[in-house]
């Protein structure tokens, strides 16, 4: 119940009205059901309660930093994912409602299936309270100080990379896959690029030279250019172009994708597949800052070995080519295919062919 007396300091109309009100409460309390009484006499009907209620709600607020924080994240789209798949139980209740111990119940129980998830949900969940406190929506973010429910960075570093005979049966399982994930899970392997990265792969991002990833979409802020191997072109050669997109994923989600992979290998993840290529390069004996560079991590120092590729960048593309092609070689060897039995690029064969209709 709530009865705001605003406007005036009370007579003898008002105490009949309350000696009213009161008897009215004590016959409506006896009811089975709850009640709910609101002032309107205040200005303060049901619909504006609704509306001030509706902004308050954890879904509202959510909006709104998606709006103002998120904008222009470069994780915009996962951040939205998350919110929608994840924390839809919250989206009609009021954020102020909302206690501490509901998120960890919550982080807690994700933990124990996908650690990784749990901890970016509780690093969303902390920034969209922070942000609501900062905006004064709640006075107190009970996100506050969580720790990783998933383990800090340190603790679940994983060392997990494919043996031979594994990424044999993964990769004949790519096969069965069909577009658009088949394919996708492959130039995984084969680039040795991030997931985010292959499935926002556009087609006027590849050219001759090779797949120009730009700065918007790769996770370092730093946009590189990743010499393609002619299987990698043989790949790309049948995908179909129906859009923008190389790789239109949006029937379905990484994890559905990967759950249907019909390889029965353990406790290993999309993200091994990186792991497992630069595992590769190693192994044929590429130095540790090549592969780093080829990967795109940040170095803090760069040795005189990718130094002197870089001084000459026609030097530095033709030898991370090669070494690009090597390895993808060594893949096709385990999947008992020739090496040298694949096709040069369809697009660059049609290329050829223009020149030769043209003549000298």
């Amino acid at each position: 119940m709530n009865y705001r007396h605003a406007y005036h300091a009370g007579n003898h109309a008002d105490i009949l009205k309350h000696a009213v009100m009161a008897r009215a409460i004590v016959h409506l309390k006896k009811k089975e059901k709850p009640v709910l009484f609101l002032d309107a006499h205040a200005g303060i009907g049901p619909e504006l309660r609704k509306k001030r209620e509706e902004k308050g709600t954890f879904g509202a607020v959510a909006k709104s930093f998606m709006q103002d924080y998120a904008k222009n994240h470069r994780t915009r789209d996962e951040m939205q994912r998350i919110i929608d798949r994840y924390l839809a139980e919250w989206h009609e209740r009021q954020i102020s409602e909302i206690t501490r111990g509901e998120i960890k119940e919550l982080l807690r129980v994700k933990a124990r299936t996908a650690p990784i998830m749990a901890n970016r949900i509780k690093a969303l969940v902390s920034k969209i309270f922070t942000w609501a406190l900062k905006e004064e929506i709640i006075e107190a973010s009970p996100a506050l100080s969580l720790d990783p429910p998933g383990g800090s960075e340190k603790d679940r570093e994983r060392t997990r990379t494919l043996s031979a005979d594994e990424i044999r049966l993964v990769w004949n399982s790519f096969d069965k896959l069909g577009y658009p994930w088949g394919p996708l899970f492959k130039m995984l392997i084969i680039t040795g690029q991030r997931c985010g990265e292959v499935g926002g792969m556009k087609w006027s991002e590849i050219t001759d030279d090779g797949w120009h990833v730009p700065n918007e979409r790769a996770k370092s802020g730093r946009g590189h250019l990743i010499p393609l191997s002619s299987l990698a072109r043989e790949i790309l050669d049948e995908v179909p172009e129906i859009g923008e997109l190389v790789f239109r994923t949006r029937l379905g989600s990484w994890s559905w994708a990967k759950e249907r992979v019909d390889a029965k290998i353990p406790h290993w993840r999309l993200h091994d597949l990186r792991r497992t290529f630069a595992t590769q390069l190693r192994s044929l004996g590429v130095d540790r800052v090549v592969v780093s560079k080829l990967l795109n991590h940040a170095e803090a120092g760069v040795t005189k070995i990718y130094d002197r590729y870089a001084a000459d960048p026609e030097k530095a593309h033709a030898a991370a080519l090669k070494l690009l092609g090597n390895a993808a070689n060594d893949l096709v060897r385990l999947c008992g295919r020739d090496p040298f039995a694949a096709a040069p690029s369809r697009r660059l064969r049609g290329a050829a062919t223009k020149t030769a209709a043209r003549g000298p």
